[in-house]
């Protein structure tokens, strides 16, 4: 029997690419786990993601056969939203990648340090990333006040803000320097909650954090009517990137559309 030409594409191109890329997410995932040596809840999606793309690829010309079935009137709306989410991606991971890097961060009144998680009771790798760099800031830069942010998550004993603040004087920063704002739970209320600290808008905020969660946190500030803000950008292992970057799509999205003062 005669194998038309879609479906010897779909065989012979499309179906291995979709199962390499179920299996390269389901392998991220291991990696994760592996390097972090834990998994969040975020990190399942890459689990799904590598489930979703296998299942795709077994079911991949029916779907195709009832696409093509459909209305055009479903069709082009699906295929406009496919695009629309392609260019939105684009552009928000271009901001988010354009503005990985410190930026106005001279002479800052206030270094906010953003939370990013405990384990055991001690700073993730992120998260201690982000206190180095404002540790470095604060020694040369003595008369910054610093504000640690972040609550206590599930299952916890002791809020981020604390285990940051001891870590800081553990490397010599007076306590006199720390204001600790532990209620947090996510970037908005990190900064929201800090603003209860610092009386002036006019004031230099520096927020210190990942260089991939740079944007959405100086959005969310400026949101907050602060005006003179600037970033200090801690290193992200490469490994972690592509999770990053994901999360940071999704993260956007949510403070444009929900986040407001």
């Amino acid at each position: 029997m005669q194998i038309k030409t879609p479906e010897l594409i779909i065989n012979i191109l499309v179906r291995p690419l979709i199962i390499f890329a179920g299996a390269m997410c389901i392998w991220y995932f291991l990696a994760l786990r592996n390097f972090i040596g834990y998994i969040n809840q975020f990190n399942y999606i890459w689990l799904f993601a590598g489930v979703f793309f296998i299942l795709l690829a077994v079911f991949i010309g029916l779907i195709i056969k009832l696409f093509f079935k459909m209305p055009k009137v479903i069709r082009v709306t699906a295929v406009s939203l496919i695009a629309a989410f392609v260019l939105s991606f684009i552009i928000i991971e271009g901001l988010v990648i354009i503005n990985r890097k410190s930026s106005n961060y001279e002479n800052a009144d206030y270094v906010i340090i953003l939370g990013a998680g405990l384990y055991r009771e001690g700073p993730t790798y992120t998260l201690w990333r982000r206190i180095n760099s404002a540790i470095i800031y604060s020694r040369n830069n003595p008369d910054v006040q610093i504000i640690v942010s972040g609550g206590t998550g599930e299952g916890q004993r002791v809020s981020e803000a604390e285990v940051m603040s001891r870590v800081l004087q553990s490397y010599g920063i007076g306590a006199d320097r720390i204001l600790i704002e532990d209620k947090s739970t996510n970037t908005y209320e990190n900064i929201s909650y800090s603003a209860a600290f610092i009386n002036d808008t006019e004031a230099k905020i520096v927020i210190a954090s990942s260089e991939f969660h740079l944007f959405r946190a100086k959005i969310t500030a400026k949101r907050l009517g602060f005006k003179n803000v600037g970033t200090l950008a801690s290193w992200t292992p490469r490994i972690l990137l592509p999770n990053s970057l994901i999360r940071e799509y999704m993260a956007v999205i949510k403070t444009l559309l929900f986040d407001s003062r």
